[in-house]
């Protein structure tokens, strides 16, 4: 078959393409093709990570989580050109830069004057926007909804919880504790793996979620339970605080510092909403909709364990739990009505991206050269080909 011109400025593998070889496996190094020399990488990757697990600890903070990530993702771009890595960091830096900005305004809204008792504002203090500290208002509150017990003392009380002694069960609380810090990340990776256009929604959602926790945060500063018991507003026995307790009986002491200097650093007046309970909503509600009837109650177990540690740990009181359930539920009411009827401008709807990076992705692409009013197809990479347009004229799919 005779090649264009045009043609044989193209690199080899279009050429070929063109000239009829539509099977082509590109070539990566040492005569080994690129889903082979992925697979190897990505395989590197996953133990470097279980041995920084092990020796180092679960990677928590926002920044080094990130790195993690993307340099995961950046493997699994491997062969697949710059221009898929450049796309993937447009993609992930400026979402996780929004989300960072927010970490750190996140600690702006624990700045308050006015009385302090064990080293912490107490009943009285005020913020920077003049807002009061609301410390007994919880106790109240819960000891109302469950007939004057205070759940975190009862449940801490006949499971005999103590600083000295973690129990087995104390594992899976930990564990389920730190999920928040890795699931929406992890979560967000796998969408931007196989379903792009959910991963643009996924990201909208988490914004807007960590926007209203900041704001309530200013508007509505609360103590938690454990606070509150250490500085002795809850009458009776303490209330620890005791999230990061099974990393002992795992013996990861590494994993344990590392939260423990987290939470140091965190907000410690940031009880309302629960952006833990918040963000294990939002992952159930945001897939409901796409399983199967059999997977949902599944789907309910992680906020059913996450509302369980937060109150058994000392971290929240049921009512800040129940807020935080409510601020998913109306972003995904939003979606859900957006999505039907999007607002001009605000929500359009996208060419899915269905890229399986692990598999053969590899395979030839559609390629059109304008010369003399002529269109040469020469390859196909894009899962779909021409899509015409509105007025009619052919538009070739983006490349991956």
């Amino acid at each position: 078959m005779a090649v264009s011109p045009a043609t044989r400025s193209l690199p080899i593998i279009y050429r070929m393409v063109a000239s009829g070889e539509s099977r082509v496996t590109p070539v990566g190094v040492a005569g080994l093709s690129w889903v082979v020399i992925r697979r190897a990488v990505v395989a590197a990757y996953l133990g470097v990570l279980l041995l920084y697990i092990i020796f180092v600890g679960v990677p928590l903070d926002r920044v080094g989580l990130t790195l993690w990530i993307v340099a995961g993702l950046s493997v699994l771009c491997i062969g697949k050109g710059w221009r898929a890595w450049g796309r993937m960091m447009l993609d992930w830096l400026p979402f996780q830069g929004i989300l960072l900005a927010y970490d750190y305004s996140y600690g702006a809204a624990s700045h308050f004057d006015g009385p302090q008792r064990a080293g912490f504002p107490a009943e009285g203090a005020r913020n920077e926007l003049g807002m009061p500290l609301h410390v007994t208002m919880p106790v109240d509150v819960d000891k109302w909804l469950f007939g004057g017990q205070l759940p975190s003392q009862w449940l801490q009380e006949h499971l005999h919880a103590n600083l000295q002694t973690a129990p087995w069960w104390s594992v899976f609380v930990t564990l389920c504790y730190v999920s928040h810090f890795v699931v929406s990340p992890v979560v967000a990776a796998a969408l931007w793996i196989w379903a792009r256009d959910k991963f643009r929604v996924w990201v909208k959602l988490l914004i807007a979620l960590a926007v209203a926790g900041l704001t309530t945060y200013f508007l509505f500063p609360m103590s938690p339970p454990w606070l509150a018991s250490a500085q002795g507003y809850i009458p009776g026995p303490d209330v620890l605080r005791i999230s990061g307790q099974g990393w002992s009986w795992l013996g990861f002491h590494g994993a344990g510092q590392v939260l423990s200097d987290g939470q140091a650093r965190s907000n410690p007046v940031a009880a309302m909403p629960s952006l833990h309970m918040a963000t294990a909503t939002l992952v159930a509600g945001f897939f409901w909709f796409s399983v199967r009837r059999w997977v949902r109650p599944l789907l309910l177990l992680y906020p059913a364990l996450m509302a369980f540690t937060l109150v058994y740990s000392g971290e929240h009181y049921v009512t800040d739990e129940i807020a935080g359930v409510l601020y998913a539920a109306v972003l995904l009411a939003a979606w859900r009505v957006l999505r039907r009827r999007p607002l001009r401008g605000l929500l359009r709807r996208e060419v899915p991206h269905r890229e399986a990076l692990l598999g053969t992705p590899d395979r030839a692409v559609d390629v059109v050269q304008h010369g003399r009013g002529e269109a040469e197809t020469v390859g196909a990479e894009a899962d779909g080909g021409v899509e015409p347009d509105e007025r009619g004229v052919g538009l070739t799919q983006q490349v991956k």
